[in-house]
């Protein structure tokens, strides 16, 4: 079977139960910090939080949605109105009488807190809607659909349009959604079809399957749309070939797919694109020597103008509350040493100085490496440690993963000190400072965001650095008696365990990566990791891995 047929499992499950009330309060705290006159990041924070409380109540089909979708409205128009003033007494009230359910679940928005897709550029796309149309019905694809659907019929309201809008949760298997309409919905869709009316479909993707997307512009045509009357708005342009779901590329095609594609805003002083992996060209020597990256899924970065001396790092960390957390962990990790310090910027980012050195590398490992290393995981496992139930979804991830590798190895993984890890231990991701000093680069998301591990114990950290760093039995073992002096945690009993979780998810990572990439330079570089990881599995059980 070829590689691009294994089953991987990467991405990790983010949605998380919370109390309603909890996130009404977030929203009302973003509310009661607006100046007279509030800039656009203060109205994106709170416009992503109220688009976290609609999504929620959908889901939970709550009779609160409508209450809740209106202060997404109101907050959506104040966006695409940057001198407006905001009614924050109508919106207080409106969430005042919204009936929050007890429980909710709420997960992040990939593109807002990964990726910066901004939702103004789904304001923009408008223009491309067919000229002589007077109603528009938007259908947001939740969760991100909540807040870019808002986004859309404030824009659509604003060129003059009738618009309306409501949201959907498409079920099913990944690569074979279905969308259902409410009876409501359903109404809503025949009474604006038999008027004419033109259909928007928003999300951020299409993702690896596009069924999303799909299951919801065939739900239309069921319930009476023309084709030609369904539009699907989209974060990127789909290459229609790869999506994934049941005949993904033919029943795409049936549809006219718009992309949000206009310039990001960025900070003042922005001006070198660096993403997408080349920030390399910046660092290393020659691209032989360059790291593997997943480039489609970095975040954001740009490098300023000025000569080297005094240049600085962009990078995206996220809008409004996902960024900040991101913001708060690295200024935490730059206080004690071990990182730069970053500056809040608009739009999601932040700036660092561009510090003068290079990346280090696995020649680099030495005594004073292993303490660097130690002692970073121990402040880790201090300053963010955080509660864990248990470690169930990465022990399943890592068994899916080696059976899917035909890996036979068995994995019991046990919670000692729970922590947001750092989850990128490689040695590149170290910069070795002029003045000698050893800097953890990009340290306050990874550990975080939509792929595996998530909070998990720090061993995974640990275990990270034993196997990037290519530590010899007795490296590690001097590397973890450090660590447990620094820390007072004997990492020992449970360090094999994490080794091999750790090197299930990164080749599998790896294979994933390649697939995405293939027929890329970047390619090479994944297969040449995944082969780097198996060969740990190869010392640990004799094993021959499968392609």
């Amino acid at each position: 079977m070829p590689p691009s047929a294994l089953n991987l499992l990467v991405f990790r499950e983010t949605r998380q139960q919370t109390r309603g009330s909890a996130v009404r309060s977030a929203l009302l705290r973003e509310l009661a910090h607006f100046p007279a006159r509030p800039s656009r990041d203060n109205v994106m924070a709170a416009l992503l939080r109220a688009g976290e409380l609609e999504c929620a109540g959908a889901d939970a089909e709550d009779s609160s949605a409508h209450e809740l979708s209106q202060v997404t409205n109101l907050l959506a128009e104040t966006l695409l109105e940057p001198e407006s003033r905001v009614d924050r007494s109508r919106l207080a009230k409106d969430l005042a009488e919204a009936v929050i359910p007890d429980h909710v679940l709420v997960s992040p928005p990939e593109g807002f807190a990964y990726y910066a897709l901004h939702p103004l550029a789904y304001a923009e796309v408008l223009s491309n809607i067919a000229p002589g149309t007077q109603s528009i019905v938007v259908i947001g694809i939740r969760s991100i659909g909540s807040t870019l659907s808002a986004i859309t019929a404030a824009a659509a309201r604003k060129l003059g349009l009738n618009a309306q809008r409501f949201t959907v949760r498409p079920d099913g298997h990944p690569y074979n959604r279905r969308a259902h309409f409410s009876p409501e919905q359903a109404d809503l869709v025949r009474q604006s079809a038999s008027g004419d009316a033109t259909f928007l479909v928003v999300d951020e993707g299409p993702g690896l399957s596009g069924s999303s997307f799909i299951a919801v512009a065939e739900a239309l045509e069921r319930a009476g749309v023309p084709r030609e009357k369904i539009a699907l708005i989209c974060g990127h342009q789909p290459d229609f070939d790869s999506l994934r779901a049941d005949a993904g590329p033919r029943r795409a095609r049936r549809f006219r797919w718009l992309a949000a594609s206009s310039p990001r805003p960025r900070p003042a002083g922005a001006d070198v694109l660096v993403g997408g992996g080349a920030w390399r060209k910046f660092l290393f020597p020659g691209e032989a020597s360059w790291p593997a990256s997943w480039t489609s899924l970095e975040r954001l970065k740009y490098l300023s103008s000025e000569p080297s001396a005094n240049r600085k790092l962009f990078r995206f960390l996220g809008f409004g509350h996902y960024g900040q957390k991101v913001f708060e962990r690295e200024e935490r990790i730059a206080a004690d040493g071990f990182g730069p310090r970053p500056t809040r910027e608009s739009d999601g980012f932040a700036s660092y100085d561009w510090l003068q050195g290079r990346p280090m590398a696995a020649f680099d490992l030495s005594v004073t490496t292993l303490e660097r290393l130690a002692t970073y995981c121990a402040f880790r496992a201090e300053a963010f440690s955080t509660e864990i139930a248990d470690l169930n979804v990465i022990e399943r991830m890592t068994g899916h993963n080696l059976r899917e590798l035909e890996i036979d190895l068995p994995v019991t993984l046990t919670i000692e000190r729970p922590a947001i890890c750092d989850g990128r231990m490689q040695p590149h991701e170290w910069l070795l400072a002029e003045d000698g000093n050893m800097l953890k680069t990009d340290s306050g998301s990874h550990g975080d965001d939509h792929f595996f591990p998530g909070p998990a114990d720090i061993a995974w950290d640990l275990a990270g650095a034993i196997i990037e760093w290519q530590m010899d039995e007795a490296q590690a073992e001097v590397f973890l008696e450090i660590y447990r002096r620094a820390s007072g945690d004997d990492a020992r009993g449970r360090i094999a365990d994490f080794t091999i979780a750790y090197a299930a998810f990164r080749s599998a990572y790896s294979r994933m990566a390649a697939n995405a990439l293939a027929g890329d330079e970047e390619e090479i570089r994944h297969r040449r990791a995944a082969a780097a990881y198996d060969a740990v599995f190869e010392q640990l059980g004799r094993l021959t891995v499968r392609p």
